[in-house]
């Protein structure tokens, strides 16, 4: 993933060159320095967004921040997310809280029947 100030860079320059712009007249249009602009392009300034915000602006440009989920990386997750039978949680939340809470406590009871059960064969043999 590249790192924010990478994304800034290449967006600021972007900018700036599909203006038509020289870091000149860019930084003249914000009212800073060739050089802050030049920092900025080069990701070598930690900018804060309402200096982003102006240069993209003088530049004809809106500034626009969006949350985008992370991709994981987990095995485990992954595997989940491809194998899991999503029908049967449909069918689940279909059912109120206390239907899926009374189902579970079945299922609790069913285990401890079937764990006694278990216990209870071993011990004969």
């Amino acid at each position: 993933m590249p790192s924010i100030s990478l994304s800034v860079a290449e967006s600021a320059l972007e900018a700036r060159m599909a203006a038509g712009l020289s870091q000149r007249e860019l930084a003249d249009r914000v009212g800073t320095s060739q050089s802050a602009i030049a920092n900025l392009e080069l990701g070598l300034s930690n900018p804060t967004v309402a200096t982003v915000d102006r240069c993209l602006a003088a530049a004809g440009f809106a500034l626009e921040i969006r949350l985008v989920p992370l991709q994981s990386n987990d095995a485990v997750v992954e595997r989940y997310l491809r194998d899991v039978d999503r029908t049967l949680l449909r069918q689940n939340l279909r059912h109120s809280v206390d239907e899926r809470i009374r189902s579970l406590g079945e299922w609790q009871e069913n285990s401890r029947m079937l764990q006694t059960a278990t216990r209870k064969a071993k011990q004969r043999r």
